[in-house]
């Protein structure tokens, strides 16, 4: 353990976190917290309410996973519907969850120096508290695509107010991408210090070795996605392999992870006639199993409506994969021609051409200099160094 690793120690509050009702929101917030953890201490809070018919109170569990102490907490939903009356029992009960949770990370590390906030508000709140009456600074990783002019949905003056309060307060605020970033400040979010910290790729991808994926008789595009079809417009998608697969049959195409909308896309693409020839859909998949599943790919596919930079791509691009991405959010701070391909939103004849070109050998790209550029930048030791840099400079 190194001098760092004794000294400073960071609290982090997550708003989402895997979770035992759902093992996908907030990796990149667990890598980040595992990234750190290489060089200074981390610990986890993650609340998580519940309906009341499942929980009955408060649920704690605690584990160290990856070696970061982790705590989670399930709290049940207030049963009372009176308006403004349901909200207040709530966030007591939010309150007191991330209460319940900070009191056994405090005692795990032994007290801790600074909070770490992933995604605003209220989390925000609680850091400010703790730099005001503890004497302790904070900094905020903000991943929410809520501040985005397409999403619209950073509303409400009272929210404003306290996200602004506890935005100015904090020592360091990352974001993803530049674009989050200017549309937090279009926000009246203003700090000194605001950073761009990249997601981290795990040691799964970093480590996948080169030529392993499986020998594929057709060209294999990928997409990987929760499968929420407003933002990651999967059925635009569909569309676009359909009209593809009437001309040609030496593609396959794989549609990876599971959601809201996952039934209702495999009907979508039942109805547009395609068949398991063409189309793959693999469920989630996590870990190895996942890594496989993109290294054996061509190509990985973005068609996102809104978006601010998927973990997804990071990943496609250590795996040496390029990328044909919408030009949304802070994908255009990544992709580019020398690793994929950039299209409008909803443009599916553009995309059909793209993917077309690259069957017909017309679009080509170098993938071990992809895949060599991404483990420089996405690694979890440059990113874990970077945090630790930061967190040893707020302390001094």
């Amino acid at each position: 353990m190194s001098a760092n690793q004794e000294h400073i120690k960071i609290l982090y509050l997550a708003r989402w976190y895997p979770n035992r009702y759902d093992p996908m929101p907030g990796l990149f917030i667990q890598r980040h917290a595992e990234a750190a953890n290489r060089f200074c201490k981390v610990g986890v809070v993650y609340s998580h309410v519940v309906d009341s018919e499942k929980i009955n109170g408060f649920e704690t569990e605690f584990s160290v996973v990856n070696g970061v102490p982790t705590v989670k907490v399930y709290y049940s939903n207030s049963k009372n519907r009176i308006p403004l009356i349901s909200p207040f029992v709530n966030a007591i009960r939010f309150l007191r969850a991330n209460a319940l949770g900070i009191k056994k990370i405090n005692k795990e590390l032994n007290g801790f120096d600074m909070v770490h906030v992933h995604v605003l508000t209220r989390l925000g709140l609680i850091a400010l508290w703790y730099k005001w009456f503890r004497n302790k600074p904070y900094v905020i990783s903000e991943h929410w695509s809520r501040y985005l002019p397409l999403t619209g949905n950073f509303t409400g003056a009272l929210r404003k107010w306290f996200t602004r309060l506890v935005v100015k307060n904090a020592s360091v605020v990352t974001t993803v991408t530049q674009n989050l970033a200017k549309a937090m400040q279009n926000h009246g979010l203003k700090n000194q210090d605001y950073r761009v910290l990249a997601n981290v790729v795990t040691d799964d991808f970093l480590n996948y070795p080169a030529g392993a994926g499986e020998k594929k008789e057709k060209t294999t595009f990928v997409h990987v996605s929760c499968f929420e079809d407003k933002s990651k417009n999967i059925s635009g998608l569909l569309r676009v392999i359909s009209t593809m697969a009437k001309k040609r049959n030496d593609f396959v195409f794989k549609l990876v992870g599971e959601g809201m909308d996952f039934e209702q896309l495999k009907n979508t693409a039942r109805e547009l006639g395609l068949t398991s020839e063409t189309i793959v859909f693999t469920g989630l998949l996590e870990g190895k199993e996942l890594v496989r599943e993109m290294a054996s790919a061509d190509l990985m596919v973005v068609f996102s409506n809104y978006e601010n930079f998927p973990v997804v791509i990071n990943e496609s691009f250590v795996l040496g994969v390029p990328v044909i991405a919408t030009r949304v959010g802070g994908i255009p701070e990544f992709v580019n021609d020398s690793n994929g391909r950039l299209l409008d939103a909803g443009d599916e004849s553009t995309l059909e051409n793209y993917l077309t070109d690259y069957l017909d050998g017309k679009l080509n790209f170098d993938h071990e200099k992809i895949k060599n550029r991404a483990r420089n930048e996405f690694s979890p030791e440059k990113i874990g160094k970077e945090l630790c840099t930061m967190y040893k400079s707020l302390k001094q």
